[in-house]
């Protein structure tokens, strides 16, 4: 029998097609896998999300940015980008020309994610394609198609900014290693990157990585001149003009750490109007001295940044209350290293390292194979995938870069070996792409270290059925009032009912996680004092959720069944939330 050699798919047409049929077949597993989206919001940040986007289409002004349902009498700004609220409330708006806004709203809520799937994987594609070849498409196509664990933020439901986030990251870094038409693919680059640090700066690194690979290109080859003046001249005009379309104009000089402001903003107009600048004037001077400006335009953006607010050296979240760490910061988890994941879900942590461990292999074999190193598309790779690991490392959030910049440099290898070795037969490199895929060497690899007894770890499921809208509704019937809960129901409570919460897991509202922590922990005899003096109308246990504060305090005795005498049950004994209005003090007398 005659094998087939390997399709090549690395034409920009059947490229395209490729990526339209990996997304269709990887979102139809997603609907499949995830068919709870009109029973439960998704996650905290969904939730508090969609909250924002109802404002927005309930007729607040595009610049109220003040949520004063978190924390009242305080409220909060939020440190989320104005332009996804706007994006998915112009959709839920459309949508609601055609259908019932219920209907509308599951709808947006359904597609959001899911429309980020064939950019990203587009993206994925064109950089095997150019570190690799028809083989290395080829493999990453099947990678992609058969990895779940890519599409975590992708989801049905995900309507917070991440996928978003990871989608312009992978188009920044496929446009930046683009062969042709070069300085149109750094336009793009730049309205990418612009788009995406607007959305949020967890990409930071990686962004920045890519911008510095267009100064790397420049001081290698002064034919490079122009792709990087069009980068860094998109890249500050239009982080610029993202900015001043979600920022309100009394907030353009203020500068945080977390999002998007004047600090941030400066250091990419100096950062891209400098590269653009050393394009145009240094482009044909010697390399010492273009290595020399382009090192200059490097330290005056990170200065600027950090001259504008010194505070942001310590990381976006530096500015956090330190004293609502030790009881809930400090244990979130998506931002716990990977020790802690693996001491609490083996699964889950094996996954993320195997992966990491396999792109770390994967970019140094191509790095030094036949001498790369001076290959400025593969020293850009590498860097990607070694900057993801080490965040991964350190905030477990971050695996989904590892899963995006090295799921093309592992496709990129089986690819090389499968046209040496398998002599680049179709069959044969699938059956080495499946198994050499990450997914199949983790279940492999767990099952060795399942072998040996393992320290029994939290429930990570523990908590989801509070989450669900059903249990909200006998809330949602009562008069609206301040709530005092756990702190990750707060934005489920704001999006399933008219009420306003005293907590949520958001850390610039750190006066309101205090307080409420302070009254569910004292003791009950003491506790009726701080939830008076705060003016909580209820107070809502969810029996299933952890415990976050001490047996001896007030929420445990709540949960323990014991009702003092200020409070009353509204909600029945087999309600999924449990409901405690705090009666008046003459009443509780």
């Amino acid at each position: 029998m005659q094998l087939s050699p390997l399709p090549d798919l690395s034409s920009n047409r059947r490229l395209a097609l490729t990526a339209l049929v990996v997304t269709l077949a990887v979102a139809g597993m997603l609907i499949w896998r995830n068919n709870n989206v009109g029973k439960a919001l998704g996650d905290t940040d969904d939730a508090m999300r969609l909250v924002l986007v109802r404002d927005l289409l309930h007729g607040r002004g595009w610049w109220d940015q003040w949520v004063g349902r978190l924390q009242p009498p305080v409220g909060t700004y939020m440190h989320w980008s104005r332009l996804v609220d706007g994006a998915l409330a112009g959709l839920i708006w459309l949508f609601e020309r055609l259908m019932s806004p219920a209907l509308a709203e599951y709808g947006v809520r359904l597609l959001w994610p899911l429309a980020w799937i064939l950019p990203a994987v587009a993206a994925a594609l064109v950089i095997c394609r150019g570190l690799g070849g028809r083989a290395a498409v080829f493999a990453c196509a099947v990678l992609l198609a058969t990895n779940v664990q890519l599409y975590v933020q992708f989801r049905p439901g995900r309507i917070d900014h991440h996928n978003l986030q990871i989608t312009m990251a992978v188009i920044a870094a496929a446009c930046s290693m683009a062969r042709g038409r070069r300085t149109r693919w750094a336009l793009v680059a730049g309205a990418a990157a612009g788009l995406g640090l607007a959305v949020g700066i967890e990409a930071l690194v990686f962004q920045a990585i890519i911008g510095a690979s267009y100064g790397l290109r420049l001081l290698l080859s002064d034919n490079e001149a122009k792709p990087a003046r069009a980068y860094g001249l998109s890249l500050a005009g239009f982080a610029s003009l993202f900015y001043a379309i979600q920022t309100p104009p009394w907030r353009w000089s203020l500068a945080v750490c977390d999002s998007l402001a004047w600090n941030l903003l400066a250091a990419l107009i100096v950062g891209g109007v400098g590269l653009a600048a050393v394009a145009t004037w240094g482009a044909r001077t010697s390399p010492r001295l273009r290595l020399g400006l382009l090192a200059a335009v490097g330290i005056a953006a990170a200065g600027t940044f950090l001259a504008i607010d010194p505070a942001c050296i310590h990381g976006p979240f530096g500015a956090v209350d330190s004293r609502v760490r030790p009881f809930w910061f400090d244990k979130v988890e998506e931002l716990q290293p990977w020790g802690k994941i693996f001491a609490e879900d083996r699964a889950s942590a094996v996954r993320v390292m195997v992966m990491t461990a396999m792109a770390l292999a994967s970019a140094g074999y191509l790095l030094f194979r036949r001498r790369s190193w001076l290959d400025p598309t593969r020293i850009t790779i590498a860097l990607l995938v070694l900057s993801a690991a080490w965040a991964a490392s350190h905030a477990y959030r971050m695996q989904d870069y590892v899963y995006w910049f090295g799921v093309p440099v592992l496709a990129t290898v089986i690819g090389l070996l499968g046209e040496r070795f398998l002599r680049g037969m179709m069959l044969p490199t699938l059956a080495a792409t499946l198994l050499l895929s990450p997914i199949c060497v983790a279940v492999a690899t767990m099952s060795l270290i399942d072998l040996f007894p393992a320290k029994v770890g939290a429930d990570t499921t523990a908590g989801e059925p509070c989450f669900e809208d059903a249990a909200y509704r006998p809330l949602a019937a009562l008069p609206p009032g301040l709530v005092l809960g756990e702190i990750d129901l707060g934005p489920f409570i704001l999006a399933d009912t008219r009420d306003s919460v005293l907590s949520a897991p958001y850390h610039r509202m750190s006066w309101g996680i205090l307080a409420a922590h302070n009254a569910q922990a004292a003791p009950t005899a003491q506790a009726q004092a701080l939830v008076r003096a705060l003016r909580v109308d209820y107070v809502v246990e969810c029996p299933a959720k952890p415990l976050r504060v001490g047996l001896g305090g007030f929420e445990a005795d709540l949960r323990r069944g014991v009702t003092p005498a200020w409070l009353k049950k509204v909600s029945g004994p087999g309600d999924l939330l449990q409901i405690y209005q705090v009666l008046p003090a003459k009443t509780a007398g």
